[in-house]
């Protein structure tokens, strides 16, 4: 009875902290890419499910998440531009992941303290917030990730009983997960390998049990390179075709990606960032400049976490040895999990050391179970009667760490949630909709935002959020929107499909070229200026 209270304790606990640190989610708005998913759902309606799939091979092989491309379409026809449900089920869905690694963690050390480190770890890692507090990433990531941890449910449970039925239901979830997200690919060939740590196969039978494991991970990876492959324009994100050295970049990324996000899943970016940098300086005390950040963030951080890494590892190897067969298996599954489950994001560019913050978010499934155990493993060797208070302080302590820099980007994101609201709300009561076939907008400000230029508090471009914002009035051509028109950030121009025509500037040099050579009513262009100090948006003459 005690052991249940306990259960229900830290689960209630886990609970209330995941409601208590991201409740402000519900008070955010579309951050970036929701706009082109909101301007895709309006052209092309039920349509949308479908795109980007590469044909009847890329639906069969997952391209193109379809199953994300449901939710979104359900979000912006039901709620448009409305972030609330959203974030309902992002945090719903948090809980439950969050609820799953205690589950699971539980299940496999039968430590229900084991399992709260875990869990809580989880639920407050603020090195992967993005997932649950960015609407584009939430709707993919934790979907596929609550998937994914059931599928290991099911997959320890086949380990015990040797069923194939439990085999193939691990096999039916992780490939079912691929079409929110391609998080799980690893797994298709990852689980059936792991499984000879536990037992031992013939060559034949081990073949024989896991042939379509391997089958559609080959079918799916090769699909995948081939694709980005055979991309041939550059892309700021993805590795493709226009890269030079295509197979270097990627193999280097193999090695290296893992390496260091080993560590850094652990650890919150800005700290980690102000260290490397203290360092840098310490080093090499050259005057501090641009390209020393850069190094910084870049070179410095990537030996930092590879360090970093080799000391965690060593721990794991020094407490392996105390710990049981059984238990010696299951960290060393979820050390390797914790490696290679970086291996989908080698195709992904990074700007700095640290991936993108969701794609740590699954990463954190077992970096919170393998944390779990290392504090479980000290409790266990150091026999002192205050040991285990000692170990929660830190815990604790460590998680409010985690939290503190949750709290800080979400407070920042809700000030630029709620300025862009305003905007919008000022906006439209200026010009409640176009009456008029050729509409051009002009802005300027006293501030420029995120890159030189960029006059509005946005992030992606303001002419695409503009022709989102108007469409339904009937005077924005919808090639402009399917073709992702000015989405650009910063972006500038003019477009006219038949007898209607948008632009947008913020450079008025562009727009005065742009109103000649198109010979355009200048007395028509709708001209604001957004003052930054008193966030307020007046139209001008």
């Amino acid at each position: 009875m005690i052991k249940n209270w306990k259960i229900v304790l830290y689960c209630l606990i886990i609970v209330v902290a995941i409601l208590a640190v991201y409740m402000p989610v519900t008070r955010l708005f579309f951050q970036q890419d929701e706009w082109l998913g909101y301007g895709l759902s309006l052209v092309k309606g039920r349509g949308m499910i479908l795109q980007s799939t590469g044909g009847v091979w890329g639906i069969i092989l997952g391209q193109g998440r379809i199953f994300t491309n449901v939710l979104l379409y359900l979000f912006h026809n039901f709620f448009p531009r409305n972030i609330l449900p959203v974030a309902v089920f992002a945090i719903s869905l948090h809980i439950t992941n969050s609820l799953l690694v205690f589950y699971l963690t539980g299940k496999l050390f039968k430590s229900s303290l084991m399992a709260f480190f875990a869990g809580l770890f989880f639920a407050v890692n603020s090195v992967s917030q993005n997932a649950v507090t960015w609407m584009a990433a939430s709707v993919n990531t934790l979907p596929s990730t609550a998937l994914i941890l059931i599928s290991l449910v099911f997959y320890f449970k086949y380990l015990e009983s040797d069923k194939p039925k439990w085999l193939i239901t691990t096999f039916a979830l992780v490939y079912l997960s691929l079409f929110f997200k391609e998080t799980g690919i690893f797994l298709l060939l990852f689980l059936p390998v792991s499984t000879l740590i536990f037992k031992k196969y013939s060559l034949k039978k081990f073949i024989y049990t896991y042939w379509y494991f391997f089958l559609s991970s080959l079918t799916i990876v090769v699909f995948r390179l081939l694709q980005f492959k055979l991309t041939p324009n550059p892309d700021a994100l993805f590795l493709t075709g226009a890269t030079s050295n295509y197979w270097a970049v990627l193999l280097t990324r193999v090695l290296f990606y893992p390496l260091t996000s080993f560590s850094l899943v652990f650890v919150p970016s800005e700290p980690f960032l102000w260290f490397a940098r203290l360092f840098t300086l310490a080093y090499y005390p050259f005057p501090s400049s641009p390209t020393t950040i850069l190094i910084a963030q870049t070179a410095v951080l990537d030996l930092l976490a590879v360090c970093l890494s080799g000391i965690i590892l060593i721990l794991i190897g020094f407490f392996i040895k105390l710990s049981s067969s059984l238990e010696k298996k299951h960290i060393s599954f979820f050390c390797i999990f914790l490696l290679v489950n970086y291996l989908p994001f080698t195709v992904v560019s990074k700007s700095f050391s640290y991936l993108e913050s969701r794609y740590y978010y699954l990463s954190s499934v077992a970096a919170g179970v393998i944390l779990a155990w290392l504090l479980f493993s000290v409790y266990r060797k150091i026999k002192i009667f205050y040991i285990k208070p000692v170990i929660i302080l830190f815990f604790l302590l460590f998680m409010a760490w985690h939290v503190k820099y949750i709290n800080d980007g979400l407070k920042r994101d809700v000030e630029t949630a709620s300025e862009r609201k305003n905007f919008i709300y000022q906006l439209m009561t200026s010009v409640p909709s176009l009456d008029q076939n050729i509409n051009v907008f002009y802005f300027n400000s006293d501030s420029d935002y995120y890159i030189a230029g960029n006059k509005v508090p946005f992030q992606e471009g303001m002419g695409y959020t503009l022709m989102t914002l108007y469409y339904n009035g009937g005077k924005i051509p919808a090639d402009l929107l399917r073709d992702s028109y000015l989405f650009e950030i910063g972006g500038n121009g003019y477009s006219q499909v038949g007898n209607y025509g948008f632009g947008y500037f913020t450079d008025k040099e562009k727009l005065e070229l742009t109103i000649k050579a198109n010979k355009l009513n200048k007395s028509k262009v709708y001209s604001f200026y957004y003052n930054s100090k008193t966030k307020t948006l007046s139209m001008t003459e």
